[in-house]
């Protein structure tokens, strides 16, 4: 998985830097979550990440370089997420203005579809286990907010009060592709390409617009938001 889903990312960013005129490095920050799923965010994984941008440049095999840095350092790195996780689901702590940004991520070792039919008491229980910690230990939330491609997907919607469903949306601003509210989207519960995805993003990029370059993947990222009110009603 690791390979193909690396790889992909890499071809989408050299295609971004051609067009934007901008450094394969560069173009890699912007267009890919390899940070972020290597686990080398912040001031820890900063060395290592510059040994992976520093494989990139302007050489014909930079691609494979880059490719093989990062498969050497997701050999040595846990892929644990260091955000406390309930489940599939995880959140960061409330911003300024109180909003709690909530993310789904299935763990490896999945039998069968997370959002599928069988397995929809589980995640009600998951979400039952995050808001009740939520409430206890957040005291300053007062929105629930969740930016991802899932929001496209009925059998994801139906875990979520009317509320928020309801308020599904375009963002409002631009959709940045660092996390997997949009890169997600290429892989299936097993953690694996889609062929159909990939098929679909690689013929898209070639009309791809540098100012909005997510909107060369299949399936948009949609915002939802409401008041945490609504969460706490239902699942605690």
């Amino acid at each position: 998985m690791h390979e193909d889903y690396y790889g992909l990312q890499l071809k989408f960013a050299k295609h971004y830097a051609v067009l934007a005129n901008v450094s394969f490095a560069s173009a890699i920050n912007r267009c890919t979550n390899l940070r972020r799923r290597l686990n080398l965010l912040g001031a820890s994984g900063e060395e290592a990440w510059v040994s992976v941008l520093q494989r990139a440049s302007d050489r014909p095999n930079s691609l494979t370089s880059v490719l093989h840095r990062c498969l050497q350092l997701q050999t040595r790195n846990s892929t644990d997420s260091k955000i406390p996780a309930f489940g599939c689901f995880s959140y960061d702590s409330p911003d300024d203005s109180g909003a709690v940004r909530i993310h789904f991520m299935p763990p490896d070792g999945q039998s069968a579809s997370p959002l599928s039919s069988e397995n929809l008491a589980k995640r009600h229980d998951e979400l039952r286990a995050m808001f009740g910690n939520i409430r206890r230990v957040e005291s300053c939330a007062k929105v629930v907010r969740g930016v991802s491609w899932l929001y496209n997907v009925p059998a994801y919607r139906r875990l979520f009060p009317d509320e928020y469903v309801a308020s599904i949306e375009r963002p409002p601003f631009p959709v940045h592709l660092n996390g997997s509210s949009t890169w997600g989207q290429v892989l299936d519960w097993q953690q694996k390409v889609k062929p159909e995805a990939q098929s679909a993003l690689l013929r898209n990029i070639t009309r791809m617009q540098t100012q909005t370059p997510w909107e060369a993947f299949p399936l948009q990222a949609l915002m939802a938001q409401c008041g945490i009110n609504a969460f706490y009603e239902r699942f605690t």
